[in-house]
């Protein structure tokens, strides 16, 4: 988000006998996918996951960069009367807001195909990943044992059982092969205008007895899990910043409408709380007035992490009617100045935007990233505290919120992770943590409706490694 300071359904199916890969991976579901109110007895639930992306695989180098046509194309390696003529559709999704115990998970992969086709065999297979690469063939994902099949093209949406690939959250990829009739089947892809027409992975289960959500008096932070240790935090027990771990800033930046202070008036710490407060006045920066001030923390030169889980207990300011303009986050940059971000959360106010968090990664600000707009099951993030937590591994990176997964990321879903993000235990830059609260922007400035001043609140800092 570059911010402050920076240096910068059975009838369902077919595929060709080449393949068409999904990846079950990016964010689509975790929208409507988290924990239910509490029941009194386990209860049945359904989400439905929007691809993360998609490509088809070609023998054809003529057919060139598959990956953002609005078709997905199968076909066996005799198509067309061309002898090295298989395609193969591949589609990505990452699955998440499954919550911690659910039972009978069923998954379907889902394709629309615009024309019936008898005596047409296709194939959904496990895959490796693939769904955001261009499609040459070179370059095709290796496909595991065969999941389900059908032997006719159905015009509308044709599915696959998937189940057994599919057990929790996380990033999982699929292959639909066809290998009869020798003509290519065309599907929808996740580019495709009509919504309703593009892939999905349409997951069932049975919820477990589920806690309330979370309330205004939401319960304390979840633990992490074994094998993570403490190596810093701050509770804000005190009656002041502490200075020797977080440093305030006094700034501008040209796309937050506020002067950003250190003073006591933007940035206090009581009753065992920080809070960033953002004000309507006129204050001078830069050379210029502007009409607001607000706060900025970061930890650079005083705590900086490669690898670990950053979690903060976060209120935000921002309900339905009142909250346009207003942008808290906590998120962390490399020491170095260089590519890479991580957005343990982003929570934008006003109407459009006030019910969600966002997680997000960047590789640079043209901008090259991944991001993921979370939906509470109910209630909002305004509505109390709620805890926000990363877990930054090698080749991966997993969002949680209020102790639930709702998003990951690795090297099948985005390309540039593991060198922006790293790989191993050879990678070394070190990333510093920031929690700032814009005034305004690319999601809009205050209006009249904007209450103010606007308050952000960090019940604790917590950042743990193995």
């Amino acid at each position: 988000m570059d911010r402050i300071l920076r240096t910068g359904q059975r009838a369902v199916c077919a595929v060709t006998a080449a393949s068409a890969l999904l990846v079950a991976g990016a964010g689509g579901a975790a929208a409507t996918a988290a924990a239910t109110t509490a029941t009194a007895t386990a209860t049945a639930a359904t989400i439905t996951v929007k691809p993360s992306a998609d490509t088809t695989y070609t023998q054809v180098v003529q057919d060139g960069d598959t990956s953002a046509k609005t078709t997905l194309a199968t076909c066996p390696a005799l198509c067309d009367q061309n002898p090295a003529g298989e395609r193969m559709a591949v589609v990505g999704f990452t699955v998440a807001g499954l919550p911690a115990g659910a039972t009978n998970i069923k998954a379907r992969l889902e394709l629309y195909a615009w024309t019936a086709s008898a005596s047409t065999t296709t194939t959904a297979y496990r895959a490796s990943g693939g769904a955001g690469g261009s499609g040459t063939w070179a370059s095709r994902p290796t496909l595991g044992a065969a999941l389900d099949s059908d032997t006719a093209v159905t015009q509308g949406h044709n599915a696959w059982d998937v189940s057994s690939a599919v057990t929790g959250n996380g990033a999982v990829a699929f292959a639909v092969r066809q290998s009869t009739r020798n003509t290519r089947v065309y599907w929808a892809s996740s580019e495709n205008a009509t919504a309703t027409a593009r892939p999905r992975l349409v997951i069932s289960y049975t919820a477990p007895t589920a806690s309330p959500s979370p309330s205004a008096s939401p319960s304390p932070s979840p633990s992490p899990s074994p094998g993570w240790r403490l190596v810093w935090s701050d509770e804000f027990d005190g009656t002041a910043l502490n200075t020797t771990k977080w440093n305030a800033r006094d700034s501008y930046v040209d796309y937050d409408r506020a002067c950003i202070t250190s003073r006591a008036k933007n940035v206090f710490v009581k009753d065992g709380a920080l809070t960033i407060r953002a004000h309507k006045e006129n204050y001078t920066c830069g050379g210029s007035t502007r009409s607001y001030t607000t706060g900025y923390l970061d930890t650079r030169t005083k705590a900086s992490f490669t690898y670990g889980r950053f979690e903060a207990r976060i209120k935000s300011p921002n309900g339905p009617a009142n909250s346009r303009g207003l942008w808290p986050a906590f998120w962390m940059r490399p020491d170095d100045g260089g590519n890479g971000e991580i957005d343990v959360t982003e929570l934008p106010g006003g109407s459009a935007y006030y019910k969600a968090a966002t997680a997000a990664i960047f590789r640079d600000y043209k901008p090259t990233k991944n991001d993921f707009r979370y939906s509470f099951p109910s209630g909002h993030p305004g509505d109390g505290f709620h805890t926000y937590t990363t877990e930054w591994e090698p080749g991966v990176i997993r969002w949680y919120v209020d102790g639930r997964e709702i998003w990951r990321r690795d090297g099948d879903t985005t390309s540039w992770l593991e060198e922006t993000f790293g790989a191993d235990a050879t990678y070394k830059r070190k990333f510093h943590l920031r929690l700032n609260f814009q005034i305004g922007g690319w999601l809009g400035d205050p209006d009249a409706t904007t209450t103010l001043p606007a308050d952000f609140v960090v019940d604790h800092v917590r950042v743990w490694q193995r």
